[in-house]
């Protein structure tokens, strides 16, 4: 099966609240029509102190064991887990997302149709939601 384009998106959130951070954000991405979670782990801190990475059948009541089974493609390599373990410390965890972005698909027909094609896609990271907030109340 062709995927479409593939996204990383990384979210952070304090170990504490891992659980319910995981839970709000995948039955949100899920329900999505427009993407499909390709494959889903968390990055936590271990008790060496180096990062890891922890698929989320082992972290308990997030979600349905079928629905973890879709989660864990195992697409999301070492390399990004190795990048991505500088953004955790003891207090904080990462939610690592990969996202197909299925609406790419549905747009290649219409383009297709002209004798277009689609070039490239480029991804333009705009401020976190907070930093805006912030900006805008100071």
């Amino acid at each position: 099966m062709a995927l479409g384009p593939l996204e990383l998106m990384v979210l952070s959130f304090p170990a504490d609240r891992l659980g319910e951070g995981v839970r709000a954000t995948l039955a949100w991405l899920i329900t999505a029509d427009k993407m499909r979670v390709v494959d889903a782990l968390v990055i936590r801190t271990d008790s060496a102190g180096g990062a890891c990475a922890v698929e989320l059948s082992e972290l308990p009541g997030l979600c349905d064991e079928a629905a973890m089974l879709r989660l864990a493609s195992g697409l999301i390599t070492e390399s990004d887990i190795d990048e991505m373990a500088g953004m955790v410390d003891a207090q904080t965890d990462a939610l690592a997302v990969l996202l197909e972005h299925r609406w790419v698909q549905d747009l290649a027909g219409p383009v297709a149709a002209e004798r277009g094609s689609i070039l490239a896609l480029t991804h333009i990271p705009g401020a976190p939601w907070h930093s805006r907030v912030m900006a805008t109340t100071i």
